[in-house]
């Protein structure tokens, strides 16, 4: 009997929008957040630009693993239905400081280069246990060829605790590009501890038809075949995982989840024998495929794919099957963004039985498929375990081929008849040559509050977190849906400077609305309105509200304005200016302290759009001017000389 462990495989900025310059003990603020995943910034590398730079760089090789003994080890896992193993991963010791070539650029900039080569690797995957970039940085990873190209990776792919982890680059040798901008004196922090070495298993994903392992079995049904018609919303929430455990890389399927909040938190389940052993670094580097696909009935291959990195366990239970209903639930690091057209599938967390419905799942790392059942599930055990914990299916023969089940297809969702999910795929013997054998699925009904007592070991508290009650509940997401994203560059000025926006938004959109709080102009109706300038103190909203026929869709930032001070040093007369102000009732504060903290002395006077503070009675020193409007609080350099 087969078991389906798995066949391998900011505040949006960092946001310090202001910093309170007080030494010692007083006041220091800064609001900070960041968010890691797979998602990139797009561009090109700079060195396709720029044909007078060397051709060779700094190149270090890693030695392939011992491929004779892995796949005598193999042969043997698979006659004890142990994982399909697809990558090994090797150790490395790769940096910055101790690798690459650094190379200077006309306009001030720099870039660095580094090439990795593991030889007669089909992919090569980095694992970076340190990854930080500065502002303004950007990673890019590409093949000899310049086919295949990921990123730009930006500082808004930086994680806590430093994790990343890149996608599958084609071939047996990868490299990595960092672009610097001119002015900039912050080197990236970016180690790479291990590189998952592909031999097989990954054919499928790069169109290349010279091996059968990475391809799954001639009877299966692609997703965009007339099967799949009717499960086209479904089909947006289910996800390929390249799951990293083990010291080694492995294929499972999983589910996007919908919640009783209605709230689109990221929660994914696949199954537990995909995530045992699997440590807290292992999972934080999980890398989700959606929407790998092909683009109609006939395709052996997608014609693109979207990725996120990194998750965090939620929930477990089943022991794999052994002791119930082998089950794995993953909050991702990231809100899935609206450009993948994500579905938070629905469930049914009531035991009954289903007539028919079918599962969508990646066998073998493949594009999705999609395979039928037309008789009724039946309750039943996975290796007698006595739990009642898996419904048994035998899959249907249909216009386009006999669907089944293979390795890469574990935590795949079963579906009933209403589109919603009543199972994960544990395992089983059906497969091209045995049609009619059965596979399991650990009931959705189990998983949810019988796999034990604790929240970390069910559904429920997770899916359903104010305990509504409810146990049967459709998915999240429209086709038709809208996403407003923007983003806001820089994101600091003075008094009358400029900002732009890029527009980011997803969807089909028919209508733009901006507003600029204080701004000039104060709105648009422009996709893409630039050069907005804003001539007040604080921080000012940014909306941009979008709409079709059927969505519509908002997203609110801020710009900082930070006043001028000048002269500055000075000999004791200090002009502030704060700009066109609001006509209200509201006044700026102002108070001065000094070095240590203390609170000094002062006057002024209005001037034109500001204030002029006089220190002319107090000793020569650094000072903080410390500005109180409505809700903003700022504290800024004062340099009194002689």
């Amino acid at each position: 009997m087969k078991h389906f462990i798995p066949t391998i495989q900011f505040l949006h900025r960092n946001a310090v929008l202001f910093r309170s310059w007080i030494v010692f003990f007083l006041l220091m603020f800064i609001t900070y957040s960041q968010v890691q995943a797979q998602i990139s910034a797009g561009g090109t590398p700079q060195s396709f630009s720029y044909k007078s730079l060397p051709v060779t760089f700094d190149a270090r090789e890693i030695s392939a693993p011992d491929l004779k003994n892995a796949f005598a080890e193999d042969e043997t896992s698979a006659k004890n239905g142990m994982p399909y193993r697809f990558a090994i991963n090797l150790p490395a010791d790769f940096s910055i400081q101790n690798s690459g070539t650094w190379e200077k650029l006309p306009d001030g900039g720099r870039l660095w280069r580094l090439k990795i080569v593991s030889p007669d690797a089909k992919a090569l995957t980095l694992y970076f246990d340190r990854f930080r970039l500065p502002e303004g940085g950007k990673l890019f990873l590409y093949d000899e060829s310049q086919s295949q190209i990921i990123g730009a990776f930006t500082s808004a792919n930086n994680s806590a605790n430093g994790n990343f982890a890149t996608e599958l680059i084609a071939g047996e040798s990868t490299i990595m590009e960092y672009n610097e901008p001119a002015g900039t004196d912050q080197l990236p922090d970016i180690h790479i501890s291990e590189i998952a070495y592909a031999y097989r298993g990954v054919s499928s994903i790069f169109s290349k038809k010279d091996e059968k392992a990475g391809y799954s079995e001639t009877c299966e049904v692609n997703i965009n075949c007339t099967e799949g018609e009717n499960w086209q919303t479904q089909k947006q929430g289910v996800v390929r995982i390249m799951v990293k455990k083990n010291g080694a890389g492995y294929w499972c399927t999983g589910s996007l989840l919908n919640n009783t909040l209605m709230n689109a938190t990221p929660y994914l389940l696949t199954a537990d024998h995909c995530g045992t052993q699997a440590t807290p670094d292992d999972v934080n580097r999980w890398i989700f495929y959606f929407n790998y696909e092909g683009t109609d009935c006939q395709s052996t291959s997608s014609a693109y794919s979207n990725t996120m990195t990194g998750a965090v366990k939620k929930a477990e239970g089943g022991g794999g099957g052994e002791t119930g209903s082998d089950f794995y639930l993953v909050l991702l690091n990231q809100n899935v963004p609206g450009s993948y057209n994500p579905f938070f599938n629905g469930w049914n967390a009531r035991d009954e039985q289903s007539s028919s419905g079918v599962c969508i799942h990646h066998p073998a790392g493949d594009i999705k498929k999609i395979s039928t059942y037309t008789s009724p599930v039946v309750s039943s055990d996975w290796n007698n375990n006595g739990k009642n914990s898996h419904w048994e299916v035998l899959w249907a023969a249909t216009a386009n081929g006999h669907g089944v089940t293979e390795g890469g297809s574990s935590g795949s969702p079963l579906y009933n008849a209403n589109g919603q999910i009543i199972g994960t795929l544990t395992g089983g013997d059906s497969d091209c040559d045995h049609l009619t054998a059965y596979d399991y699925f650990g009931k959705f009904s189990y998983s949810w509050n019988k796999n034990g007592t604790s929240s970390a070991e069910q559904l429920k508290p997770w899916l359903d977190p104010g305990n509504s009650g409810i146990t049967s509940l459709n998915g999240l997401g429209d086709p038709n849906a809208i996403n407003a994203n923007f983003s806001v560059y820089p994101d600091t000025i003075p008094i009358n400077g400029l900002v732009k926006v890029s527009n980011t938004s997803s969807g089909i959109i028919k209508g733009y609305r901006w507003t600029f709080e204080g701004g000039l102009p104060s709105s648009s109706t422009d996709s893409l309105p630039s050069n907005i300038q804003f001539n007040s103190f604080g921080f000012h909203k940014i909306t941009l509200s979008i709409n079709n026929d059927s969505d519509t869709s908002s997203k609110t930032d801020s710009v900082w304005v930070s006043p001028v001070i000048y002269p500055n040093p000075s000999a004791g007369q200090f002009n502030v200016i704060l700009g066109q102000l609001p006509t209200d009732t509201s006044v700026p504060e102002f108070q001065v302290y000094n070095i240590l903290g203390q609170p000094v002395s002062f006057r002024y006077t209005d001037i034109t759009f500001g204030k002029q503070i006089y220190l002319t009675n107090n000793r020569n020193g650094l000072y903080f001017l410390k500005i109180k409007f409505r809700n903003n609080t700022s504290y800024h350099k004062m340099l009194r000389i002689k």
